[in-house]
């Protein structure tokens, strides 16, 4: 059987056939007190152009801030200035007239007193009034709209990250992959999502078990930061990738997996690799110069020295490095006063001097400032020659030249002979 007649919900009274106004009108009362949606009962005026108030719940009272005493016997368009506007007063007048009950789509409704989102039912009673049943929504719609944006707002910046994303459901699926997964690997969104062993088949192979490792961390709830590994992309290529990756909870705490962040570093790799290439050149070109080169910090720290000053103080570089200059050739507490480098790094310009060692050698010193991209100062490089066999042998050529000299100077009569001819 249907559960309506004349339009009228099962449970409405008159809706399961005639009887009495006494008993009718006992169930109505009943249906107005206890319910929690509002309910409003209206009379049609102006050949149903209009209705007037017959009767109002508390639960209407309590959702339009208003109480019965303020709304029975006026119109409705009086009370609520906004109902034609929000479509409910053609609504009632075809309800009233066919006597088929009408849902009346979610909508708002405003006017200057109060503002809200609406769910209305409307019906017509078996006395020819018209019954509206309808429910305040508006924080339910207000959770939809904001769940339904917050969904946006991850969609469109997660579809939109330059880093491939990748969430990894608890038991190691991947649930959800951004389209940057499409431009790292070569693989598609769907291949990633069905990969029933993922990511083993994009690692590769030199990466996997210690990927591997990685991965089972994360399912256990673990979490880590710029890991470097490199991926087989689909047509063979090899790409550098950095991963970080953090687990996933809801709000009672529970498991939800993890979320992956890869990024797609070749190029700062093979930039990376192109570096360390050129100071392994650089460091090969400077070793086999036989002049010192020691790369200094502002304060005569040694960064860096090449082979020849290490080997002229009898240390590895990696005994050089940190110690002073002035404490390894000089054997001092201190920087020299007339340093070339540190007068270099102080004016700005290069400089040279000639300065001997405790142990007895000469050395010609040039001090060079470095600078940084902004233009300031900050290091010097030293470069010293070990002149001593030129300056024996220069001394040596001096006297010579002295020797030669008295040699052949004329003889004055009682005049004294050269000493080396006595």
């Amino acid at each position: 059987m249907d559960d309506k007649q004349d339009g009228v919900p099962s449970g409405v009274p008159g809706a399961e056939g005639p009887e009495q106004p006494a008993l009718a009108g006992a169930k109505l009362n009943a249906l107005m007190s206890h319910v929690t949606s509002g309910v409003a009962i209206y009379e049609a005026v102006d050949d149903g152009a209009d209705f007037v108030f017959v009767d109002f719940n508390p639960a209407a009272e309590q959702i339009e801030h208003i109480g019965k005493q303020d709304v029975v016997g006026r119109r409705v368009t009086e009370v609520f200035p906004g109902v034609r506007e929000f479509g409910l007063v053609e609504v009632f007048g075809r309800v009233w007239r066919t006597g088929q009950p009408e849902q009346h789509p979610v909508s708002v409704y405003k006017d200057e007193r109060i503002a809200g989102w609406r769910r209305n039912y409307i019906c017509r009673l078996p006395n020819g009034q018209v019954m509206a049943i309808y429910d305040d929504v508006t924080e339910h719609k207000r959770s939809e709209l904001a769940a339904r944006m917050s969904e946006q707002c991850f969609r469109a910046i997660a579809n939109y990250t330059y880093d491939w994303e990748v969430w990894v459901g608890p038991t190691g699926r991947v649930l959800w992959t951004n389209p940057a997964a499409t431009r790292t690997t070569g693989y598609s969104v769907r291949d990633i999502v069905a990969m029933r062993d993922y990511p083993q088949p994009l690692v590769h192979e030199d990466d996997r078990e210690r990927m591997a490792k990685a991965f089972r961390s994360a399912l256990n709830g673990g979490s880590g930061n710029d890991v470097q590994f490199r991926l087989r992309h689909r047509d063979g290529r090899v790409i550098w990738a950095e991963m970080s990756w953090q687990p996933i909870h809801d709000d009672k705490g529970d498991s939800l997996g993890h979320r992956e962040s890869i990024r797609d570093i070749t190029a700062r790799k093979l930039a990376e690799q192109a570096l360390e290439k050129a100071e392994r050149e650089k460091e090969a070109i400077l070793d086999s110069l036989v002049e010192l080169v020691v790369h200094q910090s502002r304060d005569l720290t040694i960064l860096w020295a090449n082979r020849a000053a290490c080997e002229s103080v009898g240390r590895t570089r990696e005994q050089i490095i940190g110690r002073h200059c002035y404490e390894l050739w000089g054997e001092r507490e201190e920087s020299c006063d007339d340093c070339p480098v540190a007068q270099a790094m102080e004016t700005g310009r290069w400089m040279e001097a000639e300065k001997s060692t405790p142990d007895g050698r000469t050395w010609v010193i040039q001090g060079t400032p470095l600078r940084n991209e902004t233009g300031d100062v900050v290091g010097g490089v030293e470069i010293a020659l070990d002149i001593t066999k030129y300056k024996r042998t220069e001394q040596a050529l001096n006297d010579l030249r002295r020797k030669h000299a008295r040699l052949t100077a004329p003889h004055k009569p009682g005049g004294d002979r050269p000493d080396d001819e006595v």
